[in-house]
């Protein structure tokens, strides 16, 4: 189970995954798009990771040890660009003045917090989530551990819903009290994505022992057409049940009905992972699905999709007939090649800031 392929194809899942966040925080995207999207692009990162903790068996291992190592692959990362954003929001304040005081201080509290600038919020949430699931598994056997998962999912969208939505609104003028209330939401948005984790990693648990059974339909199902197939169906599900939800967001808790945004999600997710699994690898897609972190760390506040949309609109200028997918194309290949720039910079010069001590030959 820990051959190459196999890591390959989820380095596939994470490179389509990044190309949808990218495509999601692009506003001349369809609205239908959008709801779609949002039913399972960021949980799939939270199933890949649980889905890894598998592959490797890392619940047999350290808890320290497994939290140091996890510790290295997100916070550092955190930090590092944190501070680089920080940097950026002082040019913007004095320099080109395209934010206001106040949102420089939300910014560096946001940041100071954890609770994380733009994307960056997806890095506390990963750490804490693993490392969750984690504790929970050695404490815990693994039947109560699947009843916990959704008990605390549910617990904390529900204290998020029910009391410090309410209290944010009257507030929400206090920086204090809305960054208080920001801490808070750490915990709570990682407690969802928690779930993810743990039953990603049940997942291929089940999985690979429904393979190894042996019988006709594990056979088939575990077959190249069969995960093809099953794959499909699955996403027809899940763009059904998205449709009927509307738009969610992870990084706010906003699931809208808490049982369709999991089915969703989890059909969406399982659905990408089938079919990648099915076929051959694509270089680009894993090489952007291993760099995943610095694609979705720099492509909104270094301005990369800025770029690309200012490109489209150049080029719309010259060819006004062109149909929107070459806009889109044109922003989507612009944040990419620019982002495979930074991907080299920092692999090759400053691997400390993915908490790398050298360049690593392969991974995932």
């Amino acid at each position: 189970m820990k051959s190459g392929r196999r890591l390959e194809y989820l380095d596939m899942v994470k490179g389509i995954g990044i190309f949808f966040v990218v495509l999601g925080h692009m506003e001349d995207i369809a609205t239908g798009t959008r709801v779609w999207i949002s039913s399972f692009h960021m949980p799939l990162f939270f199933i890949v990771s649980g889905i890894l903790m598998a592959v490797k068996d890392e619940p047999s291992n350290d808890l320290k040890e497994s939290v140091k190592k996890r510790f290295r692959g997100t916070i550092i990362p955190y930090l590092w660009f944190s501070l680089s954003y920080f940097v950026i929001d002082i040019g913007n304040l004095n320099v080109v003045h395209n934010i206001d005081l106040r949102t420089f201080i939300t910014d560096t509290i946001d940041s100071l917090t954890f609770y994380g600038m733009s994307v960056l919020w997806f890095l506390p949430a990963l750490f804490l989530a693993s490392t969750g699931f984690l504790f929970l598994k050695k404490k815990f056997g693994d039947q109560t551990v699947a009843v916990l998962l959704i008990v605390i999912a549910v617990t904390a969208y529900s204290l998020k819903y029910f009391l410090f939505s309410k209290i944010w609104s009257r507030y929400e003028n206090s920086i204090a009290v809305t960054s208080l209330i920001n801490i808070v939401y750490i915990f709570l948005r990682a407690a969802v994505a928690q779930s993810f984790v743990g039953y990603g990693y049940y997942a291929k648990k089940l999985y690979d022992g429904f393979a190894a059974s042996g019988g006709k339909l594990s056979l088939i199902i575990s077959g190249k057409a069969g995960s093809l197939i099953t794959g499909a169906i699955l996403l027809a599900v899940n763009v059904a049940l998205a449709m009927y939800n509307g738009c969610a967001d992870l990084r706010n808790i906003i699931l809208n009905n808490v049982a369709v945004y999991y089915i969703a999600a989890f059909a969406g997710c399982f659905g990408i992972i089938l079919m990648f699994k099915a076929i051959p690898a694509v270089k680009p897609v894993t090489y952007f699905g291993r760099n995943s972190i610095i694609v979705m760390a720099c492509h909104v506040n270094y301005y990369f999709l800025y770029a690309g949309i200012r490109l489209g609109w150049l080029v719309d200028s010259f060819n006004r007939r062109a149909r929107h997918y070459v806009f889109v194309a044109v922003v989507i290949v612009t944040v990419f090649a620019l982002s495979a720039i930074t991907i080299e910079i920092i692999n090759r010069f400053f691997p400390f800031v993915l908490g790398k001590k050298r360049i690593p030959k392969t991974g995932v």
